[in-house]
């Protein structure tokens, strides 16, 4: 697993440790799901924006009869 070094400012890394401390789990582990429920949320809007691009270009070459 690689590591990456990342820069929070101290209130927000005091959030992050509290969080982590109330779930039983590591810091590392927390920033990792945030990550993925991130990427998960980003993908999705990516996806409904190519879906609704590929609606509007069908329509609009769509003649009517």
């Amino acid at each position: 697993m690689a590591k990456v070094l990342v820069n929070f400012q101290d209130e927000f890394l005091q959030e992050i440790d509290k969080i982590a401390e109330h779930e039983h789990r590591t810091r590392s582990s927390l920033i990792r799901e945030a990550l993925r429920r991130y990427l998960s949320q980003s993908q999705a809007k990516i996806e409904l924006q190519q879906k609704e691009n590929t609606n509007t270009t069908s329509s609009a070459n769509t003649i009517a009869i």
